[in-house]
């Protein structure tokens, strides 16, 4: 019998992440016949939108909801280039990330109604940008509630079967942990996809690119030292790496090929 098509939800703070971090994925497992939707929390319009507003003035962010949908419009172009035909970008309050009830049953009303088998999110204690490490708390949880029977929403629960996170290595993210951790232990060949990986994460360089910069090299040295550089220690092309969040259940041990 034929396995079933997975459908994966990636669930992340700003338009760009889920490209940047998951997009190859993604995109290979859309071209087997996969079905994926990406979620962003936020427009990115606080941390992700460079050179765009005036420096100072009480009217600096006059045209905050034009820029708003710039970025919506960036998310969608970006989306189209992998082939996604499901998406959300939320509007929720960004740097701080604040969530309340409202913002729980509108993320769990998607999950019931896309289904997924999986939900990729941010690592809930990655170092950086304190919204990702929000997300990753904020996922997890959403994935928790999509579940349960009494939850305030109209929909079905839902169980997700899996949580993939994803992270960059850092000394910093360890020590929120309190103890070492361990590297993320599935890692996803993309070398076939990376053009369109890339395609998609240039679609943002018209918000994103500081005055001066060259976007393009900078996609460059992402991929070289990334993605590049994970592949190659793990004698690969170029990869993208999860850290799964539930221990896998086998009766055998997982025997590499």
């Amino acid at each position: 019998m034929a396995k079933s098509a997975a459908r994966i939800m990636v669930i992340v703070a700003h338009p760009q992440d889920p490209f940047e971090r998951a997009g190859g994925t993604v995109a290979r497992h859309l071209a087997r016949g996969d079905q994926a939707s990406m979620i962003s929390l936020t427009t990115g319009v606080v941390t992700h939108a460079f050179n765009i507003f005036p420096p100072t003035g009480e009217d600096k962010l006059r045209d905050v909801e034009k820029v708003k949908d710039l970025k919506r419009m960036e998310f969608e172009e970006a989306a189209r280039i992998l082939g996604l035909t499901h998406w959300r970008v939320f509007d929720f309050p960004e740097s701080p990330m604040i969530f309340g009830l409202r913002e729980y049953v509108e993320v769990v009303n998607v999950i019931r109604e896309f289904r997924p088998t999986v939900v990729l999110c941010p690592h809930p204690t990655e170092f950086g940008r304190q919204d990702h490490m929000d997300t990753g708390r904020y996922a997890v949880a959403a994935v928790d509630y999509a579940r349960a029977d009494g939850f305030p929403s109209p929909l079905a629960p839902h169980t997700v079967a899996d949580v993939f996170m994803f992270y960059y290595e850092d000394f910093r993210s360890e020590q929120f942990m309190g103890v070492p951790r361990h590297s993320p232990e599935i890692a996803v060949d993309i070398t076939d996809v990376l053009d369109k990986k890339r395609a998609a994460m240039s679609v943002f360089e018209g918000t994103q690119r500081k005055a001066g910069e060259d976007y393009g090299g900078k996609l460059d040295r992402f991929f070289a030292s990334v993605d590049g550089g994970m592949g190659y220690m793990l004698g690969l092309g170029y990869v993208e790496r999860f850290s799964r969040l539930n221990p896998e259940k086998v009766k055998y041990l997982p025997l590499s090929e």
